[in-house]
């Protein structure tokens, strides 16, 4: 496979945000992923772009979109990442959504994108830590993403030093068992949560996911354009249930001009409420 020419990464990079909305600069593509990609055009079987490319486009093999997604996608993450949001769930959110919602009924909380389930297993360890809601309420915890590579290390529960920076070592003996330098996840909380490999412009998939209280997207709308941005947020809104609560980085804001949800803000965060 000759080195792959600047149009033919351009190809590439236009494909794959419009499937998934990522938007990354040509220069930066050009440096960061051209040799990821042509090693898997290698790896796969072909010989020059004009097919691999072909096959993509018309679907003919549906794995190679997703290997390239798992190339460009950016995972960096770790546990109580911005921490304060998850102090909000459970001393605002929660209580509120436990006093308003008929009694029996399963608070569903989404992560999207989850990487490889730090935040998702963060959510459930303030959960067990709060105690009283988890003892009132059934919850689904639910992470999906757009790499299914990382998909997999969620639900493998296995982390390193790096994720574990900033994580209290009460929280570490108590949650985790230290095999080295790796930390596994009590299978108790494993078994408690879900993952699913789906992209968030999937509107089909994303439906099928059902309604939720509150969702955690930290990270990703940074990654799209504003026309993508504003599809994400429509589909989040719709995917809410009434007074449900949408949490965003501390980096990203819901435009002024998208009157779907009323801004709070609570310490140094803000959070979105759903306008029924």
């Amino acid at each position: 496979m000759k080195k792959l020419q600047s149009e033919e990464l351009k190809k590439i990079r236009d494909l794959i945000q419009l499937k998934s909305g990522i938007s990354i600069k040509e220069k930066k593509f050009e440096i960061i992923h051209r040799k990821k990609i042509e090693k898997l055009i290698s790896e796969e079987g072909y010989s020059d772009f004009k097919t691999f490319y072909h096959d993509i486009v018309y679907n003919r093999k549906p794995e190679l979109i997703q290997k390239l997604y798992n190339i460009v996608t950016i995972n960096e993450t770790y546990f109580f990442r911005e921490n304060e949001h998850f102090r909000i769930l459970t001393e605002k959110i929660l209580p509120e959504i436990n006093s308003i919602r008929p009694k029996g009924e399963t608070i569903n909380i989404l992560s999207a994108p989850c990487s490889t389930g730090e935040e998702v297993y963060s959510i459930l360890i303030q959960l067990l830590e709060e105690n009283r809601l988890i003892k009132e309420r059934d919850f689904m915890l639910l992470g999906i993403d757009i790499d299914s590579q990382v998909i997999k290390e969620a639900k493998k529960g296995v982390y390193t030093e790096s994720s574990m920076r900033n994580t209290p070592e009460k929280i570490k003996s108590r949650y985790f068992k230290n095999a080295g330098n790796l930390y596994h996840i009590d299978k108790k909380l494993k078994d408690s949560v879900s993952f699913e490999n789906v992209n968030v412009l999937d509107r089909y998939k994303m439906k099928k996911l059902g309604k939720f209280d509150v969702i955690f997207s930290r990270n990703m709308l940074i990654y799209f354009e504003e026309n993508v941005r504003k599809e994400v947020i429509a589909n989040f809104y719709s995917m809410l249930k009434s007074d449900g609560y949408l949490i965003l980085s501390h980096v990203e804001r819901i435009p002024e001009s998208i009157q779907l949800f009323k801004k709070i803000k609570i310490g140094n965060s803000i959070i979105y409420k759903k306008n029924s």
